[in-house]
């Protein structure tokens, strides 16, 4: 089976936004991921630019990095019917980090907050430093790390470009608030799961990825190198995830992301970091079969 893909690696930006449209710095990040994202595909598939229409269309099915309005259009501009895809209520709804945190996800203490006064007890319940994160964000965007408290309950945070960010946020979608802590070991877990709730889990990874967690690479996790514990924590997350995506109405590429942490009681395990329903860059690497050889469409 061969795919045309619209690999929309922005498609967090444009669920959090329904007027969404890619500035040059965004473009210009996303080229950078452009290499490791065509490991995807596989060697008879396209890979589709925006307003390009392919000569033989019917020859394809169309695949999404994540299908969201913009990505559907483009494949069916370029004249391919998309395999089935979610409703983008629930692509919403289930890469938003309010669903990880739903499922026990996150750090101790770490909460989802809606409102100026739950991230102001957050802040005072907290140890410094602490990092908010906006709930549709990629590749380390839309995070802040808070090391000063506000001087008094209910006023601002000290730095005023800070508090103008906060303030943004909270008025949009909310924020998550969680201890800052220094993850010692990345890793990731992929499965795919099918409309009638069957789902496949692969094989722990080991990510690299920078300082603000922008991914730069995966490779199978070693024999022995995480603990019997953790590795039975990961899956755990990702059978819990499985489920509850299906019940969600989501079907697709999933991906959960967990880390061994020092922090400032000690270290850690968490085996719930975050949820991502659509592609990742370490699908290929960590799922036990290529995209191409996963369907959600029969001719």
């Amino acid at each position: 089976m061969r795919f045309a893909w619209c690999v929309n690696l922005d498609a967090e930006l444009e669920l959090a936004s329904a007027r969404y449209a890619p500035q040059r710095r965004v473009l210009e990040q996303l080229a950078r991921y452009e290499h490791g994202a065509r490991r995807l595909l596989g060697p008879a598939d396209v890979w589709l630019e925006p307003g390009v229409r392919l000569e033989a269309p019917q020859r394809f099915f169309g695949r999404a990095w994540c299908p969201t309005p913009r990505a559907v259009a483009t494949l069916e501009a370029a004249g391919v019917a998309p395999e089935p895809y979610p409703s983008v209520e629930v692509l919403r709804a289930v890469n938003h980090r309010r669903f990880a945190c739903g499922l026990g996800g996150g750090l101790p203490g770490q909460r989802y907050c809606e409102s100026a006064a739950e991230l102001d007890a957050a802040l005072r319940e907290l140890p410094r430093p602490c990092l908010l994160k906006r709930p549709l964000a990629f590749a380390g965007r839309g995070q802040l790390r808070v090391y000063d408290a506000p001087s008094a309950p209910g006023a601002p945070l000290p730095d005023p470009a800070q508090a103008a960010w906060v303030r943004a946020s909270l008025a949009k979608d909310g924020l998550v608030i969680e201890p800052f802590v220094t993850p010692t070991l990345e890793l990731s877990l992929h499965g795919f799961l099918w409309p009638d709730g069957h789902y496949e889990l692969g094989h722990p990874c080991v990510q690299t990825v920078s300082e603000r967690g922008v991914f730069r690479d995966a490779r199978r996790a070693e024999p022995g190198e995480l603990s019997v514990p953790e590795e039975r924590a990961l899956y755990d997350s990702g059978e819990r995830v499985a489920r509850a995506l299906a019940d969600a109405a989501y079907f697709g590429p999933f991906g959960i992301d967990a880390y061994r942490y020092t922090g400032e009681h000690g270290a850690g395990f968490c085996a719930l970091g975050e949820i991502n329903a659509r592609y990742t860059m370490g699908f290929v690497v960590g799922f036990s079969r290529p995209p191409s050889e996963l369907t959600l469409a029969r001719r």
